[in-house]
């Protein structure tokens, strides 16, 4: 199956989406903030080494770096241009300049169901698969 990175400040959020993904047969990696996430994936510091996620699940509303923030840089950088990013989220919306410019393929409002997680996780993997 694909890994996931997830990105979520909320520790029972955290645990709950990591044992559903686990359950499904996913590699999964989790951290619980933004600057957190950028050096999971070799961003700070730069580390060309680190074995990507297939899939970056991110939470929006995190402490000292948002997910917003983290999404631009991934986007920014050439190597994590490509991952698909699933933004769960408390806000109902998202800004439409981050949808804009972070291009972001998939958007969960918290709470979300397991059925939920799944059938969009699905739907994105099997998007970048048809794309490689």
């Amino acid at each position: 199956m694909a890994r996931i990175l997830i990105s979520e400040d909320d520790e029972s959020v955290l645990k709950v989406t990591a044992k559903i993904l686990a359950k499904a047969g996913h590699k999964v990696s989790t951290c619980t903030s933004g600057l957190e996430a950028l050096r999971q994936l070799g961003l700070e510091p730069a580390d060309a080494s680190v074995e990507l996620p297939d899939l970056i699940i991110l939470d929006i509303m995190m402490p000292k770096m948002d997910g917003y923030a983290v999404g631009t840089v991934i986007r920014s950088v050439g190597r994590t241009r490509a991952i698909p990013i699933l933004v769960v989220s408390a806000l109902r919306e998202m800004s439409p300049l981050f949808t804009a410019t972070v291009q972001v393929n998939g958007f969960l409002t918290k709470p979300f169901s397991p059925e939920d997680l799944l059938t969009e996780v699905a739907k994105i993997l099997g998007q970048r698969r048809a794309v490689d």
